[in-house]
């Protein structure tokens, strides 16, 4: 049952003076079937066998459009899609030695154009419909070619093509009253001019790259339950590979809620529930909606039409150990199932499961920091992250905490093994990954990481923490070092390990005696770690000659 209240506003725009700047926002595309099931937001199913021919780089998904008249949804571009957002001072002219597409060409020697078809980008779907209706969304295209190759041979052209049961595929992106697809030649400065904007100067040149572009157009065409469509969006450079154009095809706008229920081992839980807007202009997301959770049910109501994460922070008190989750089973956000709205078919259901592992006497913990630079001031302490504590060899989540206000973590009751740890904050990707052991009640120190724009970072070297009449005082030389090294210490050792950067071991050996000599020539040029017993590691550069 679908467990979604949306209502439609379907509105084809006719007037453009009232729009307001806004910079284009651009994300991959994770799942294409959601995003054209949003398109086609009035049937909300019976979308099936989608598929691209072109290559990935050619789509994206795109928001905060409404100054354009198209608010979010597909971007087909016969270049890369997130130059859009340039000024259209700049240049997007990308001949990516692409394909070109039959039915573009086709069409073209049906119109006695001829002409030749490069860099095509075209998506393709089935279609039932399970209900009988008019199927319509809004749209515009956008052009390099404008206005120099107006009226030429470089006429890029856009066709939404239609096949009923297995017929010839009738073309519904045309001219407003025509039979004419929408091109570089049918709509420009000198032909039906009305439809045609430009972009050389006008409100959108800050941040739209195109020299010009249609006001919003509208394909539709009647379905019938009972006969099966298929459906082909197709967009491609004319004559030459290069001066890019794009469709921007427009997502059913809507007002939607989500709503579900959430349990703990199956018991009706409350606790904290974030929802995450899946294309953020910002290097942190933050959550769009939080909704206190109680008596295992809630609503997040109002969110306007998009892609979505939704993350459930059971109530430590009242279930401890009990890990957060997003929806519908993932400890993480990469992981996880995105919502679309208003066309997600599923109840948003969350059960999370308590670790069992409050008996062990062992913790890890750290500090996580953020580069702000955008707000002028670097590497502050970052609150709210999700520390995620990984089983190396299973990958279940053994531990977790959230980081406090001034950015540090604990998470206590770790049993003995090896871990890798994790820093969740939506959309922020891992660029390394920290992994260490933990002994028997092992206390580690220093677990951090930085999240920076290129991604999140190590930010140091985790080490065991000791207590004080345990400690070893021990040295390295030479150090930097290329053949040999020795190790002294004051007290004897059981094992010195060589281990890399993300804990990997290396070599072990076992000395007699305090000072230790032994070949180190056969490591490869790098920074190691060297750790003996409970004492704290320390770097060892290996050089080679």
């Amino acid at each position: 049952m679908k467990q979604l209240k949306t209502i439609f506003a379907i509105t084809l725009l006719l007037t453009y003076s009232n729009y307001s700047n806004s910079q284009l926002v651009y994300s991959g595309v994770s799942d294409l079937e959601v995003l054209i099931t949003n398109i086609f937001g009035v049937q909300c199913q019976g979308i099936s066998n989608v598929g691209i021919q072109g290559t990935q780089a050619q789509i994206a998904r795109f928001e905060n459009g409404a100054a354009l008249g198209v608010n979010s949804g597909l971007v087909l571009s016969t270049g890369f899609p997130n130059m859009s957002s340039a000024p259209s001072s700049q240049f997007s002219s990308y001949n990516l030695n692409m394909a070109g597409d039959y039915d573009i060409i086709q069409y073209g020697n049906l119109s006695g154009q001829g002409a030749s078809s490069h860099d095509a980008i075209s998506v393709h779907f089935d279609f039932t419909p399970i209900i009988t209706d008019t199927i319509r969304f809004n749209y515009i295209f956008a052009s390099e070619e404008y206005p120099e190759y107006s009226n030429t041979t470089y006429n890029d052209r856009f066709l939404f093509l239609v096949s009923e049961n297995g017929t010839g595929p009738v073309n519904i992106a045309n001219v407003p009253g025509t039979g004419i697809p929408v091109e570089i030649n049918s709509i420009n400065q000198y032909v039906n001019s009305q439809y045609y904007i430009d972009n050389m100067t006008g409100p959108n040149s800050a941040n739209f790259v195109f020299d010009a572009y249609t006001v919003p157009l509208q394909a539709k065409f009647f379905a019938q339950v009972g006969s099966t469509y298929h459906i082909k969006l197709v967009i491609s450079d004319v004559s030459d590979g290069i001066f890019d154009s794009a469709i921007f095809l427009d997502e059913q706008e809507a007002n939607n809620d989500i709503s579900g229920s959430l349990t703990v081992n199956g018991q009706p839980a409350e606790g904290v529930l974030e929802v995450f807007n899946f294309v953020q202009d910002t290097l942190v997301a933050i959550p769009v909606e939080t909704v206190n959770v109680t008596n295992g049910t809630y609503v997040a109501d109002s969110l306007p039409t998009g892609l979505y994460h939704v993350r459930f922070t059971p109530d430590p008190v009242l279930f401890p150990g009990a890990i957060p989750l997003y929806f519908a089973t993932s400890s993480t956000w990469t992981s996880a199932d995105a919502i679309g709205l208003p066309c997600f078919l599923n109840n948003a259901n969350i059960n999370a499961d308590t670790l069992d592992v409050l008996s062990a006497g062992g913790s890890v913990s750290g500090t996580i920091v953020v580069d702000t630079s955008y707000l002028k001031s670097l590497n502050v302490p970052f609150e709210g992250a999700l520390m995620l504590l990984k089983n190396s060899l299973t990958h279940e989540t053994r531990g977790f905490a959230y980081t406090a206000s001034d950015g540090t973590y604990t998470i206590n009751h770790v049993a003995a093994g090896s871990y890798y740890l994790l820093v969740d904050v939506p959309y922020i990707p891992h660029t390394d990954t920290l992994f260490f052991d933990v002994p028997v009640d092992g206390v580690v120190l220093d677990a951090d990481y930085a999240i920076l724009p290129s991604g999140i970072e190590i930010n140091g070297t985790p080490y065991l923490g000791l207590d004080e009449y345990k400690e070893i005082q021990w040295s390295i030389a030479p150090n930097p070092a290329d053949k040999m090294i020795e190790i002294t210490s004051d007290q004897a050792v059981k094992v010195i390990q060589i281990v890399t950067i993300d804990g990997a071991v290396v070599t072990e050996i076992y000395p007699n005696g305090l000072k230790t000599s032994f070949d180190i020539s056969n490591l490869k040029q790098g920074v190691y770690l060297i750790r003996m017993d409970q004492s704290a590691p320390k770097r060892l550069v290996v050089t080679k000659q």
